[in-house]
């Protein structure tokens, strides 16, 4: 019995196995697959990727000058714009001079609603008053903007604030307002006021202020600038306006607010 046991011993001496190549008892039906190897190196700053920066857009903010002779440069700097092929001798003939400017006194009185209220309260115009002849001509770059200064005027004013834009009123429908109505301050869009000046349903005789409304929109835009407004804001100036104010009869002034 001695001998087979010694024989027994040494056969499964023979067989044991490297304990490196056998799963552990609790793992027998599954083998760990190899995964990818990780490397413990930090990654060095240089290495990283720079963050990409968000664009930003630089705004700035239009700046209405208060003396009469700023003002006059800059709105002739912008009437450039309007007809380049013009020489500075035809710019000097159609430009806006000191002369033609509405002048503020009191720095406190440089709001728009107290330039319009001053210029119904002290304006005694020659003519008597007549259906669609404002005392007050505002010219604004939108709509939205007029229905927002119309809101505005309607306390300053016992006749009526007539709104003059082409969003969705038809210019036979405003046409026709301005036959029937007297009118104190006239509200409107540079392209849609043309018309109605150019066609006579606006008169000019009462006029005394012609307020060039500069507020800006969303988009940092003013109406001297735009490209919706600009042709058309200039030319009233040079084909109606100026024409006008050479007239002694008429009265009336511009002001950039």
């Amino acid at each position: 019995m001695g001998l087979k046991a010694d024989a027994a011993d040494d056969l499964q001496d023979e067989f044991d196995l490297d304990d490196s190549l056998v799963a552990p008892s609790d793992h027998e039906d599954s083998i760990e697959q190899p995964g990818p190897a990780h490397s413990t190196k930090r990654k060095s700053s240089t290495d990283a990727k720079p963050k990409k920066r968000k664009k930003t857009i630089k705004t700035h903010t239009f700046m209405v000058p208060q003396q009469d002779t700023e003002q006059c440069a800059l709105w002739n700097k912008f009437m450039h714009k309007t007809y380049p092929a013009l020489t500075q001798l035809e710019l000097a003939d159609i430009g806006l001079l000191p002369k033609h400017i509405y002048s503020i006194t009191n720095a406190h009185d440089s709001s728009l609603d107290s330039i319009v209220q001053s210029a119904l309260s002290t304006g005694k115009a020659k003519n008597k008053v007549m259906l669609g002849a404002p005392q007050v001509l505002v010219l604004c770059s939108s709509a939205l903007r007029v229905l927002e200064l119309v809101k505005m005027f309607r306390p300053l004013c016992k006749r009526n604030v007539m709104k003059l834009f082409s969003r969705h009123i038809k210019i036979s429908q405003q046409r026709e307002m301005l036959k029937q109505t007297a009118v104190d301050i006239a509200v409107g869009t540079p392209n849609r006021v043309r018309k109605l000046l150019e066609e006579q349903s606006v008169k000019v005789n009462r006029l005394r202020l012609v307020v060039v409304d500069c507020w800006q929109d969303d988009k940092m835009r003013v109406v001297v600038d735009m490209d919706d407004t600009r042709d058309d804001l200039f030319g009233i100036w040079r084909d109606t306006l100026l024409p006008a104010s050479k007239n002694p009869d008429y009265m009336f002034k511009l002001r950039l607010v």
